[in-house]
């Protein structure tokens, strides 16, 4: 009889340090947004407020992008923790204008922003993307021609106003309530 006790015991106990265990791995189901600092913000919109005329259309989706008032198609998912504690998440889906857009964004545990990746469907049929990764604080974009599957890219100047804004758009997509991958 004790030694059954024991057994069921044990038992239990394993069954409750699995759980325990995988319950730590999974990140919770609904992540806290990331707050931007005032300068930040400011310096985000000065640098929408400069990009080039061509570039403007493609990327600042800012207003879309807001959880109140935005693009009702936007869906934000945080992705899978990773072991440092860095944060991923990726906001995805349809714009007012029906065409697809993908934001990625990596902050570290502090909040700090590592690479931002940005993905647009144009109307022409072809798509636009920018990424920037801290590492280097290097800045390509990216063209698909409408068909194709092989993007033409660029570096883009350190200097410019668009790695500031791609930036930007990261920030954002790190204050968006996430729901947990």
């Amino acid at each position: 009889m004790t030694r059954r006790r024991l057994a069921v015991g044990a038992m239990a106990l394993l069954a409750t340090f699995g759980a325990t265990r995988a319950a730590a791995q999974r990140p919770p189901a609904r992540l806290a947004p990331i707050p931007i600092a005032a300068d930040s913000a400011r310096g985000d919109a000065d640098a929408f407020a400069t990009l080039p005329a061509r570039v403007r259309p493609v990327l600042d989706v800012r207003s879309q992008l807001q959880p109140e008032g935005g693009a009702r198609g936007l869906t934000c998912v945080s992705l899978s923790m990773t072991s440092d504690g860095s944060r991923r998440q990726r906001l995805q889906g349809r714009l007012a204008d029906g065409l697809g857009l993908v934001v990625f964004a990596r902050a570290r545990r502090d909040g700090t922003l590592t690479r931002v990746e940005f993905v647009r469907r144009l109307p022409s049929g072809g798509q636009a993307g920018y990424t920037w990764d801290a590492q280097g604080d290097a800045t390509t974009a990216m063209e698909w021609p409408p068909g194709s599957a092989d993007a033409q890219s660029h570096p883009v100047p350190k200097g410019s106003p668009i790695p500031r804004a791609v930036r930007g758009l990261g920030r954002i997509v790190l204050t968006r309530p996430c729901h947990g991958g």
